[in-house]
């Protein structure tokens, strides 16, 4: 019982992490128009790994959609393989990179092209056989085996210390499968990729910042962009045109913004700012260079609709679990909130407008 009452502390600690605003605001009436088939909502719990979360459920709606294929995919198989990649680049960088649980869409995308993919049951990352993502003994037991590293100045890591890492994320995560069977065949995490997923680089990320060329891949300063990956800059209204034509054809999109604000309130299942007059672009870009807006969480956009006063709203499922929240895992953010908080998406070249992929130069 007193382990139950300290993790239902924690928890709930965690999310008020999150601003939550004293009062909630009446929501109105909303209407889905469009809306995409996923997976049931999971939760991350203890764990900074909602970058793999989100992009695990926008890979499981894909799958639905292209081969009726309903899957569970492992967070904790991407999620160690890129917490291997930090710890390399940290040394190399002399401790300039971001080494913790973060990470981005493209952070996924390196591992599954380079390491493949096995699913949930194959590897759930809870060794202990706990029920629930804990991360904070492992982060900080990475910490302290690479701290010394980086005051004796190494810049990569020796055999012996590659398996002592390992050794580190063995003991908290798991051992990873070599060889496993699904629907009574033996893949290893390659060819499950290649074979069952028919996984290939067909992704996009995609951001909008006024102060950068548009229609380019651009760097995006951040420190969760520890590989110091470019993006597509496109315009804030092809931004939302993205959205709009993926989800009327059945895509749905990998959303990265911030939820640190007054108005994105989780318990009630919403997120909204107050309309204003400002220019939009150039608030985006003010607010991201003073910190007033940060990155630091990732949902999956899955539906829009509109209120009883034709203003729209989209539906996005988050990955805290269905507890303490009005939609059991959902909320609906509204248009504002989107334009001016929305800081990376990404979403399957296909679901793209012709038009933009043409400025792109994508095939």
């Amino acid at each position: 019982m007193k382990l139950l009452i300290l993790f239902l502390l924690l928890s709930i600690s965690t999310i008020n992490l999150h601003a939550q605003p004293a009062t909630e605001l009446p929501l109105p009436k909303i209407v889905l128009t469009d809306t995409i088939r996923r997976t049931e909502v999971k939760d991350q719990s203890q764990s900074p790994t909602c970058w793999v979360f989100g992009t695990n459920s926008l890979f499981e709606s894909d799958l639905l959609k292209k081969y009726e294929l309903r899957m569970n995919l492992s967070e904790m198989y991407i999620a160690r393989y890129a917490y291997i990649d930090k710890a390399k680049q940290y040394l190399a960088s002399d401790g300039k990179t971001y080494f913790a649980g973060g990470g981005q869409f493209h952070d996924v995308l390196r591992v599954v092209n380079r390491f493949g993919m096995v699913p949930e049951e194959v590897y759930s990352g809870k060794a202990a056989k706990y029920s629930n993502h804990d991360h904070s003994a492992m982060d900080t037991a990475m910490k302290r085996f690479m701290e010394p590293l980086l005051a004796q100045g190494k810049k990569t890591l020796t055999a012996n210390e590659s398996r002592q890492l390992n050794d580190t994320l063995d003991k908290y995560l798991g051992k990873l499968p070599q060889i496993f069977c699904y629907q009574q065949e033996e893949y290893n995490p390659q060819t499950f990729a290649k074979q069952v997923l028919c996984f290939q680089n067909d992704y996009v990320e995609l951001m909008s910042f006024a102060d950068q060329p548009l229609y380019k891949k651009c760097l995006l300063v951040d420190k969760y962009n520890w590989a110091g990956d470019s993006l597509y800059n496109i315009s804030l209204e092809d931004m939302q045109m993205v959205v709009d034509t993926a989800l009327a054809r059945g895509w749905s999109v990998g959303w990265e913004g911030d939820v640190t604000e007054p108005g994105f309130n989780y318990n009630a299942g919403y997120a909204a700012v107050p309309d204003s007059a400002f220019d939009m672009e150039e608030k985006r870009c003010d607010d991201f260079k003073t910190e007033k807006t940060v990155r630091d969480h990732m949902l999956h956009l899955v539906g829009a609709g509109r209120d009883e006063n034709n203003k729209k709203w989209y539906y996005l499922k988050n990955s805290w679990g269905t507890w303490l929240s009005k939609y059991r895992g959902y909320l609906f953010m509204q248009e504002s909130y989107f334009k001016l908080k929305t800081m990376i998406m990404m979403v399957n070249k296909e679901a793209l407008p012709a038009q933009l992929k043409e400025k792109l130069g994508l095939k």
